[in-house]
């Protein structure tokens, strides 16, 4: 302010003394004032660097949050599935109601098959040959003969290395019905092949039901029977096999269709080194392999097809998506051993510990109650289900098993409903066989090799389910599958001894 009592002269030299004192400081205000600035953005620019520092760690811990999150249920993961290792699943009781401590005793188990052959073998079909010695081995003196004897049963088998080797000539005779030539066919043979018939069954046998490599099967066959065969020979042999076996293949994959349950499975296979996929359709009575270079729902379609009969499985989503959820039979055995691997590291008494005990509970209610019938039993099986799915709890491992339970929960009554025992155990026992095979052969070199294995072990195993002779029903149906296809074998030959 200007000062009071100044004339007007005193009054303008002190308005320019001021904007002279301010014009002397303005050069050192805007050195400042830029200072300031660059101050500033140096600062800001710090800050900026500072905050995506911040987001840098942020982000890194927490990723390092998320593996650790990861590493802790790999962890778990590992230890369930050591311990699991370290428990057999059976002898733990993952099928055993936690109330019954009676030990299984040694010995046949009722209901078992009778394995003993002397109780079930016809010894009048028997040949008896009697035998006697005309002079003593030690001191030459001459024996007489006896009425007494003493018995012993002798079961054996004939090696004969001596191959049947036979020029067969057929009459070209002529039909005047048909009005076309005719000529015989010895039912020994098969078309386009001089190997005969029961060479054909002998390696079908030895591969699938001895589980017998290529080459074992021409080594065994060289020796039992003085036949030089190559591991070419026996894959061609069998390559054959399968196109007269196709259409008794394709009748076995209907039965399964129209059957009441449907077991299906599968199992990887190799074809050259590649990954592929064996298949299984099976019933009480028929097995169907099936060859596929995929696990997915399409051939979880084709297999079904126009079914009407429930599927026994896993829980594969193969299965679920392809099948209709009426259909659907879930496996007890699997979901009891997932209820075990997830309890194997819970105290006894704890929430899901408990849960898993009920559900072994309510899996042997069926075998517990043989009385009751399909309506009273589904009744019983909903109401324990349901009481288990409302119940509630913190631990991870219960509400795991209780989710699988929600899923399956339909599946498993049907499963106990209209199987015998509630499980998929029939598929893995027929699929194990062609396991056997997968590994003493490495799998296959060509998938036209796979389908081969499939049709033919199809048959041959499903052949061996019945209590019947596997010969002369293989070779029976050999026989169809070549007559289906060549008309001329349908003559019936007569033999010329001349």
């Amino acid at each position: 302010m200007i000062p009071t009592g100044m004339t007007d002269e005193q009054q303008v030299r002190f308005c320019i003394s001021v904007i002279n004192r301010y014009r002397e400081e303005l050069p050192g205000l805007r050195r400042k004032a830029t200072l300031l600035s660059q101050q500033k953005e140096e600062l800001v620019e710090e800050i900026m660097y500072w905050r995506e520092k911040y987001k840098e760690e942020k982000k890194g811990r927490e990723k390092t949050q998320q593996e650790n999150s990861k590493l802790k249920e790999e962890i778990e993961k590992l230890t369930k599935t050591n311990k699991r290792y370290q428990v057999a699943l059976f002898d733990h009781g993952n099928f055993k109601n936690p109330s019954s401590k009676e030990k299984k005793k040694k010995g046949g188990q009722t209901g078992h098959a009778d394995t003993n052959r002397e109780r079930r073998e016809n010894y009048d079909s028997y040949r008896k040959e009697r035998l006697f010695v005309g002079a003593c081995g030690t001191c030459g003196a001459v024996l007489p003969r006896v009425a007494a004897t003493r018995q012993k049963m002798l079961v054996d088998i004939v090696i004969k290395p001596e191959v049947v080797k036979l020029i067969l000539e057929s009459e070209r005779q002529w039909c005047g019905g048909c009005k076309m030539e005719v000529y015989a066919r010895d039912s020994r043979t098969l078309p386009f092949t001089e190997y005969g018939m029961n060479t054909f069954m002998l390696v079908m046998i030895l591969r699938f039901k001895s589980h017998a490599s290529m080459g074992n099967i021409a080594t065994v066959i060289s020796i039992s029977h003085g036949l030089k065969l190559s591991k070419s020979d026996v894959a061609s042999l069998l390559s054959q096999a399968k196109k007269h076996l196709k259409g008794r293949y394709e009748k076995l994959i209907e039965a399964v269709q129209k059957g009441a349950v449907m077991y299906a499975d599968e199992t990887g296979w190799l074809v050259n080194g590649k990954k592929a996929w064996l298949w299984i359709m099976a019933s009480e009575e028929v097995t169907v392999y099936y060859a596929a270079e995929s696990r997915g729902r399409g051939i979880a379609e084709e297999l079904y097809g126009t079914s009407e009969a429930r599927c026994m499985h896993d829980g594969l989503r193969s299965y679920e998506n392809a099948i209709p959820q009426e259909k659907h039979c879930y496996c007890w055995a699997h979901i009891l051993r997932f209820a075990h691997e997830e309890t194997v590291t819970e105290k006894e008494g704890t929430d899901a510990v408990s849960f898993k005990d009920e559900l072994v509970r309510i899996y042997h209610i069926k075998g517990n109650n043989p009385a009751f019938n399909k309506e009273h039993l589904e009744t019983v099986l909903r109401e324990k289900l349901d009481r288990l799915l409302a119940s509630v709890a913190k631990n991870q491992s219960f509400q795991n098993i209780q989710g699988r339970l929600r899923v399956q929960k339909e599946g498993l009554i049907n499963s106990l409903l209209y199987t015998k025992d509630g499980t998929n155990n029939l598929a893995e026992r027929e699929l194990r066989p062609m396991v056997i095979n997968k590994k003493i052969s490495n799998g296959s070199n060509t998938f036209k090799g796979m389908e081969t294995s499939a049709v033919v072990g199809s048959i041959v195993q499903t052949i061996s389910k019945k209590e019947t002779d596997t010969i002369p029903v293989l070779k029976a149906y050999l026989l169809e599958g070549i007559q289906e296809k060549y008309k001329r074998y349908l003559h019936t030959p007569s033999f010329d001894d001349s």
